[in-house]
């Protein structure tokens, strides 16, 4: 896969699954409820405690920790039509150019 980095204006080649060559991107998720959507914020906390994720819940706000490219991806799908999410996903180590 390719992902275009905008800020640096250039592409970067990274792979979903880890392998010797191309580590999975991993990172960081937060999700917070808009409207009605508290009840999902549980469930995603839920879904999330049934993978071992490393969860907290502050302020109606939950974050993630150590989420890699597929499980964000499904985040998305799953809960994104009732949550707000945002998602910070790096590869380490990082691509040398």
């Amino acid at each position: 896969m390719t992902m275009y980095d905008c800020e640096q204006d250039r592409y970067t080649d990274f792979a979903t699954t880890p392998s010797r060559h191309s580590p999975a991107l991993r990172g960081d998720l937060c999700a917070i409820h808009h409207g009605d959507g508290a009840r999902q914020l549980t469930e995603l906390l839920a879904w999330a405690s049934e993978r071992e994720l490393s969860a907290s819940l502050q302020q109606g706000q939950l974050l993630l920790q150590d989420v890699d490219i597929d499980q964000a991806l499904q985040i998305n799908r799953l809960f994104g039509n009732g949550l707000i999410i945002s998602c910070h996903l790096r590869r380490h180590p990082a691509v040398r150019v």
